[in-house]
C-alpha cells in the first residue's frame, strides 16, 4: 500500500513550486514594447561574474560590416555606451566581445573591490537598462539591434546564476515580455540574516546583521514567538555596528512541558515592523538540501531544565526552533 505524504513534506513541497515560479518571475520584466525592440540580435554570451562584471559576446549579423561596435545600456536619449572589441573567428564570422563593472551609483564606491586594469567600471541608477548593441562602418553609418537574452547558464548546477553581493544591492540579467535583455539594479529590502549559530551545553549564541536599514535600526532585541498560542519572549541584543550577537538559554523558551512545540526567531526594530531572521543570503540552488543543523540537548546551569532542542530554516529560509523539555528520569 503506498503511503501517504506528511502535512510536512507536503508543505515543503509546496514551497519549492512557489519558489520555483517566483524565480522564474524575477527573471522576466513585463515591459510594453519599446520603438527600438527591433531588429535583434542574440548575444552569444552574456552573463555577470560575481554579480558586478558584465560579460557581453555577439556575432556580428550577416551583411554588416562592422569597423567599431559598441554595447547601449538604457535608452536613446541618453544610454551608457561600453565598447567592444571585434574579433575575427576561425570559420569567417565577427564577434564583437566587451567586458565592463557595473556598479549601483548610490551605493558607497569604497566598499567595492578594485577595478581589475583594463577594465572600465560604470555607476548606474537604480531600475531595469534595456541593452542594445550599436555596429559602425568605416563611412559612420550606424546599425543598432536590439540584444536578445542568451540562453542561462548551467540551468541545473549546484549554484543559482546570480551572485549574492555582500552589500545589500544587486545587479541581475533578465528579460522583458517579449525576450528583451535588460540589465537590473537596485537594493533589497531591509533584511535580517543569520551569521552563525554557535549551540553550546546551556546557551545558542545566534549571530546575525542588519542589511538595508538606517543606522538607528541597529539598536533591537531578539523575539521568540510562540507558534501555538503566539507568545513571545524578547532577549536582549548585543550590537556592534549592524552586527548583533544574542544568547537564547533554557528559561528563553518559558514553561515548556513534553510536546515540541516551535518557536519563530525575528528581530525588533524602534517603531518598526520585526523582521524575520533569515538563512544567510547564499547562491546555493538548494540551501534547504545543504544547511542542516543537528538536534542538541540544552541544559540549564542549575541542571534544573534539560531541552530538546532542533535549530531549523523554515521552507522560506528563516530561522525557528523545535523545543521540549525531556521527560523526567531521562
Amino acid at each position: 500500500m503506498r503511503q501517504l505524504p506528511t502535512p510536512h513534506k507536503v508543505m515543503r513541497k509546496g514551497y519549492d513550486v512557489v519558489r520555483s515560479a517566483r524565480s522564474r518571475l524575477d527573471s522576466l520584466v513585463l515591459v510594453p514594447p519599446s520603438a527600438d525592440d527591433w531588429p535583434r540580435v542574440s548575444a552569444e554570451h552574456l552573463s555577470l561574474l560575481d554579480g558586478r562584471t558584465l560579460n557581453f559576446c555577439v556575432r556580428v549579423p550577416e551583411g554588416v560590416t562592422a569597423s567599431s561596435a559598441s554595447l547601449l545600456l538604457g535608452g536613446s536619449s541618453s544610454p551608457v555606451v561600453i565598447p567592444l572589441t571585434l574579433v575575427q573567428r576561425g570559420d569567417g564570422y565577427v564577434e564583437a566581445q566587451g567586458t565592463a563593472v557595473l556598479d549601483l551609483l548610490e551605493a558607497d564606491a569604497d566598499q567595492h573591490r578594485p577595478v581589475p586594469a583594463g577594465m572600465r567600471r560604470f555607476l548606474l541608477a537604480a531600475g531595469q537598462w534595456r541593452l542594445s548593441v550599436v555596429f559602425t562602418d568605416a563611412s559612420g553609418v550606424e546599425r543598432r539591434c536590439a540584444v536578445a537574452k542568451a540562453p542561462r547558464l548551467m540551468p541545473d548546477g549546484p549554484t543559482v546564476p546570480e551572485p549574492v553581493r555582500e552589500d545589500g544591492t544587486y545587479c541581475r540579467l533578465i528579460a522583458s515580455g517579449t525576450g528583451r535583455a535588460y540589465v537590473s539594479l537596485g537594493r533589497d529590502d531591509a533584511e535580517a540574516e543569520i551569521v552563525s549559530v554557535r549551540i553550546g551545553w546551556s546557551e545558542v549564541t545566534l549571530e546575525g546583521r542588519l542589511l538595508n536599514a538606517p543606522a538607528e535600526d541597529c539598536r533591537g532585541d531578539v523575539e521568540l514567538v510562540r507558534r501555538n498560542g503566539k507568545t513571545s519572549r524578547v532577549v536582549p541584543a548585543t550590537w556592534h555596528g549592524d552586527t548583533f550577537v544574542c544568547s537564547l538559554k533554557p528559561a528563553d523558551f518559558g514553561g515548556l512541558g513534553t510536546k515540541e512545540q516551535i518557536f519563530d526567531v525575528r528581530l525588533q526594530r524602534p517603531r518598526r515592523r520585526p523582521l524575520k531572521i533569515s538563512r544567510r543570503r547564499t547562491d546555493v540552488r538548494s540551501p534547504g538540501d545543504v544547511f542542516r543543523m543537528p538536534h542538541r540537548l540544552l541544559t540549564a546551569e542549575d541542571d534544573s531544565v534539560v531541552l530538546r532542542l532542533n535549530p531549523y530554516y523554515t521552507p522560506i529560509g528563516s530561522l525557528a526552533f523545535r523545543a521540549a523539555h525531556l521527560p523526567s528520569g531521562c
